[in-house]
């Protein structure tokens, strides 16, 4: 239908009008009109992206922190899962061998001690106890517990003198670790060793020296309240086993002689080797 030039401001004005009303409908109507599938769709991959990433983070947070949790990433497959704790598996499990543990048999008993009269006499067995120590003598760098030491054990034994003896049993957690242990002890009393008490006699300078040719046996010489005072040191390893014995006296008559003490420590020798002391 056409209409005359004098209605044509009027049908303009209803246009208006009507657009109004059609734009105020949209606004009105348009939030509870379902969205089509496609914007629906990606509605719901935004939200699922969101929300793994958030329980990807919480599992990355839980790994740092030192624990292990197993949690689900929104997947819509509900099929059963194992959902066992890591931490439940060793990561790496370390190579172990079978060894034996230190006991009575691996100490020399009180007689094997040397006996020399005026200095080692009556000798008896005072205790056996775990290590109190963190080093297998003295002039060494290197401590037990830092070697990571699998068990130690130590027996105290007096005599009628000054002084007493001593022996040290160290397992190792493998036969490397128990070799460098042993070289840290007799290369310190090979070298340098500014812990020992000095000797006046060798112009205040530290008096040790090796008793035996395999470099396993030594002799230090010092002072304890203006005494002399010796102590023999002899260290045997076989395989993880690692053992210490030595024997003081303080204030003796005359030089101790070494003989006994070198036969001490060739029995302790045995036994470690009899023993089963492990790889």
């Amino acid at each position: 239908m056409r209409h005359s030039p004098e209605h044509a401001d009027d049908d303009d004005h209803d246009v208006e009008r009507l657009d109004e009303r059609f734009r105020e409908l949209v606004v009105r109507i348009a939030p509870q009109v379902p969205l089509p599938p496609v914007a629906g769709i990606r509605k719901a991959v935004r939200r699922r992206r969101l929300r793994n990433r958030v329980l990807i983070g919480a599992a990355s947070l839980a790994v740092l922190a030192g624990g292990v949790t197993l949690v689900s990433t929104g997947s819509d497959d509900t099929r059963p899962r194992n959902r066992q704790a890591a931490a439940s598996r060793p990561v790496a499990s370390p190579v172990t061998t079978t060894q034996t543990e230190l006991n009575d048999a691996f100490y020399p008993t009180a007689q094997e001690f040397p006996v020399v009269a005026g200095a080692y006499e009556n000798w008896r067995v005072v205790e056996t106890r775990q290590a109190m120590a963190d080093e297998l003598g003295p002039c060494t760098t290197k401590t037990i517990s830092g070697l990571g030491a699998v068990q130690t054990q130590e027996r105290l034994y007096l005599h009628d003198g000054q002084g007493g003896g001593l022996v040290l049993l160290v397992r190792y957690p493998d036969e490397r670790t128990a070799e460098v242990a042993a070289s840290d002890l007799t290369g310190g009393l090979a070298g340098a060793c500014p812990t020992n008490q000095p000797n006046p006699m060798a112009d205040g300078a530290p008096s040790i020296k090796a008793l035996g040719r395999d470099g396993s046996v030594w002799r230090t010489q010092g002072l304890v309240s203006s005494q002399d005072q010796y102590v023999d040191w002899g260290i045997v390893r076989s395989g993880s086993v690692v053992a210490v014995v030595h024997v003081t006296v303080i204030g003796p008559d005359r030089v101790p002689p070494s003989d006994a003490f070198l036969r001490l420590v060739d029995s302790l020798r045995d036994r470690l080797g009899k023993n089963g002391s492990g790889p």
